[in-house]
């Protein structure tokens, strides 16, 4: 789910035009491509309004916060911190640096404080807990500096995008006054960014990064040029903005389900495993920043006695190639869900004792593809132990699932990997961890053992053991039409990220 929250204040800025920001909010709203969209009226006080957008913001959507001056993004930016901590980095394009204090602003005006608020120095009412840490904020586009916020980034040392770190979940604000000569802003500076050069910028965090909040903001209508930008220029904010998430966690997949054979060529991920009939393990996925050639790919596929299988994920940002692997007569298949949850969401719902929102299906079989394999109920269906042992594992598969096919592929896995397995054999669950996601294979409850709420143990040990692992967050992958099993993972508190479905050649031999 996408949703925009249209923030309509303009009290925070000293600028003539700042009424005008009221319909730059709707406009930009508008603009935005969302599943949902929330107005907040403004409150008598910027805190009254900051406490409206705390209360207003999605739980676990996506969400574009649209101004509205640069103080709307307070509680935003406050909100990822509290769920996120020091893993967040915030990355503000902007022509001003927006660090100035109550003492230092020549102003006064609260959007020329926001940055130093969030970074625990500003008005006493507005200062978020936790604060953002120096070295989480990175500035870019900014050229119009007052020599107290100029004097701050020598000191605190803060650099530009390039600066933030591998892995870190990154917030993106942008005030239109980044770019260069776009007038419809209430201080708009020389020798700023180009539209491309903005997209391009927010491109290279979105490719190396989970964005996980996207903020626009100052849009104060006045030149129908701006307006025209505008309506190319935000929906592919939010499309590399909100599309990251997908694509941070198919890359945490594939390393979590290794082909033998993987190499990058063409546009494409050329995945082939000899011995092992799945379709994540012989397919194409198309790589984001690329045009992939399907000529090419089934070149690769054909020199090897195979069809051409295309893994098209996400699906929502692969429509174009889609349409033309359908029109060149490629079968549809697979169709799924990839949903992701809070450890600590699942934890608490797997231990309510609640059967009804707990009936249904897991959503991956012992080979990693999705498909029915048992369900869990309330916890309480015994021990489950950790077995780290990966010489037990084969054992332990073909004891629950009848067989153990799945190890050729299990063996290679190289991030840390964890084996859940219920008492008796009951039941089991794959754990591999990447970068602070924990991926969710192989659910299986044994035949015998069904309606006995084995699943919810084993996933509720899962999350507890990737939580410990510092890996707050879950992700896994459910067939669209089992609807046991998404009835089953909705219980536990797991949400949809995106879709993808495979593509097959029809080769006619």
């Amino acid at each position: 789910m996408r949703t925009v929250v249209e923030v309509p204040q303009w009290q925070g800025s000293r600028s003539p035009t700042a009424p005008k920001l009221v319909e730059g909010a709707a406009r930009l709203a508008a603009m935005v491509p969302a599943d949902a969209h929330v107005r907040v009226e403004t409150g008598g006080t910027l805190a009254e309004t900051a406490a409206r957008v705390r209360h207003a913001l999605p739980a676990g959507d996506f969400a574009v916060t649209v101004g509205g001056d640069c103080g709307v993004e307070l509680e935003p930016v406050a909100a990822a911190l509290r769920r996120y901590g020091d893993r967040l980095h915030v990355v503000w394009f902007d022509a001003h640096g927006d660090l100035n204090t109550p003492e230092s602003s020549p102003s006064g005006a609260f959007h020329g404080m926001i940055v130093r608020t969030l970074l625990g120095e500003g008005p006493p009412d507005l200062v978020p807990s936790p604060a953002l840490r120096p070295d989480r904020l990175a500035l870019a586009g900014t050229r119009a500096l007052d020599p107290a916020e100029a004097d701050y980034i020598r000191l605190a040392g803060i650099g530009g995008p390039a600066g933030v770190a591998d892995g870190a979940l990154v917030y993106v604000h942008v005030d239109l006054d980044v770019l260069d000569g776009f007038s419809s802003v209430g201080y708009p500076e020389p020798d700023g960014l180009s539209p491309d050069a903005l997209i391009a910028a927010v491109a290279e965090l979105a490719a190396r990064h989970e964005v996980v909040g996207l903020g626009i903001t100052e849009y104060a209508p006045a030149d129908p040029a701006d307006e025209d930008l505008l309506k190319w220029l935000v929906p592919e904010l939010v499309r590399l903005c909100a599309g990251s998430g997908a694509r941070q966690i198919e890359r945490r997949a594939v390393a979590a389900w290794p082909a033998s054979h993987a190499e990058e060529r063409d546009g494409w991920l050329l995945r082939h495993t000899p011995g092992v009939d799945r379709k994540r393990s012989n397919s194409a996925l198309p790589l984001a920043t690329s045009s992939p050639s399907v000529a090419a790919m089934e070149t690769f596929y054909a020199e090897r006695g195979l069809p051409a299988i295309v893994q098209v994920s996400p699906a929502e940002q692969h429509a174009e190639l889609d349409a033309a692997l359908a029109a060149r007569g490629y079968a549809k298949t697979g169709e799924t869900l990839v949903m992701t949850a809070d450890a600590d969401t699942v934890i608490a719902a797997a231990t309510k004792n609640k059967p009804a929102a707990l009936d249904g299906d897991p959503a991956t079989g012992p080979t990693g593809e999705p498909g029915p394999a048992g369900e869990p109920g309330p916890a309480g269906a015994g021990g489950v132990e950790r077995v780290a042992d990966r010489g037990r594992w084969a054992a332990l598969f073909a004891a629950v699932t009848g067989a153990a096919d799945s190890m050729p592929v299990v063996r290679r896995i190289e991030p840390e990997t964890m084996l859940l397995v219920a008492a008796d054999g009951a039941g089991l669950g794959l754990a591999v961890m990447d970068d602070g996601w924990t991926g969710v294979f192989c659910m299986a409850t044994h035949p015998d053992r069904r309606r006995r709420g084995v699943a919810g143990a084993v996933m509720a040990e899962l999350a507890r053991w990737s939580r410990e692992r510092g890996a707050p967050r879950l992700y896994l992958q459910v067939e669209e039409d089992n609807h046991p099993a998404r009835a089953l993972y909705e219980g536990l508190g797991f949400t949809t990220s995106h879709h993808y479905h495979y593509r097959r050649e029809d080769r006619h031999e």
